[in-house]
């Protein structure tokens, strides 16, 4: 069943692609989100347009209700995130649980809190379910009944959504979205997303680069050079010195951090930027080296 959110827009969206060159078989397409998409209000929601061709493949509901039940006279109220795709075909990583078979049952939908790295392919359970559960808790007046769950809850920090979604050619795309869950369960925080423009690709948590299941990046290396990082310098030396080569440093985001021609056959590049992972790329006449490193 597809979700009948009431879709709200997002500004500021900036897309990026890295790639390491033409040749390579696969690339992440990344977006940043600016400013985050915060969902801290009952029945706001919003939507994610993975590959932003203006149609939104996942839509996201912050809400919550009061009921009776009718083994109670107390009031009951639930609250929850949901996430769902919001097309046909559309599917999120998530865990499928039958509640209460032996009295007819009905069933949930657990979308996965993946850490960065884990592996988004075949391997991993995708639901279709349009109304899938984050995070969520019941609570009664009398304080008795108070269930609450789902891998996002009560709080999470810089975890993945895995995703697998149709792009307007029927190819199927993985890809992943970062979210934060705060204030047990009730705000949800979506801050970037990915995906890896190769059909039926898998791609890890968190990765910007893309498709390296096929074709290792060391593969794509025809410029002999050494790239190594320690502390917050950045070490490159050739094996010989080629005229005009170009440096350049990326982050995370797609930005170009740092850019220079290599005059000699080593350098230093001392950066002033935060720690975390960066893409390092010499380009050298008809040679090419990538490498992605760890700056402490």
């Amino acid at each position: 069943m597809k979700p009948h959110f009431k879709l709200l827009q997002y500004s500021a969206i900036s897309a990026c692609f890295l790639a390491l060159h033409n040749d390579v078989k696969g690339q992440a397409v990344y977006t940043d989100i600016d400013p985050d998409i915060i969902l801290d209000s009952d029945n706001e929601s919003a939507g994610v347009d993975m590959d932003n061709d203006g149609i939104f493949d996942f839509a996201f509901l912050n809400t919550s209700a009061s009921f009776y039940t009718s083994s109670s006279f107390y009031l009951s109220y639930f609250e929850g995130l949901w996430g769902g795709p919001e097309i046909f075909g559309n599917e999120i990583a998530a865990k499928l649980k039958v509640i209460s078979p032996s009295y007819g049952g009905f069933t949930v939908y657990w979308p996965y809190a993946l850490l960065e790295g884990a592996n988004i392919n075949e391997d991993l359970s995708f639901q279709y379910w349009g109304f899938q559960r984050m995070a969520y808790r019941y609570i009664q007046t009398d304080g008795d009944y108070f269930p609450k769950g789902g891998f996002w809850y009560p709080e999470v920090f810089d975890r993945y959504l895995g995703v697998y979604f149709k792009d307007t050619a029927d190819c199927y795309h993985y890809g992943w979205i970062r979210c934060d869950v705060t204030d047990e369960g009730r705000t949800l925080v979506i801050k970037d997303y990915a995906y890896e423009t190769k059909c039926d690709t898998g791609i890890k948590a968190g990765d910007v680069i893309g498709d390296t299941t096929t074709v290792d990046i060391t593969e794509l290396n025809t410029l002999n050079a050494n790239v190594y990082s320690f502390d917050n310098s950045i070490y490159i030396i050739l094996s010989e010195l080629i005229e005009d080569a170009e440096i350049h440093v990326y982050d995370l985001t797609g930005k170009n951090i740092y850019s220079s021609v290599l005059t000699t056959q080593s350098a230093q590049i001392e950066l002033n930027e935060a720690k975390g992972v960066y893409f390092v790329e010499i380009v050298a006449e008809e040679k090419k080296f990538a490498k992605k490193i760890f700056v402490n």
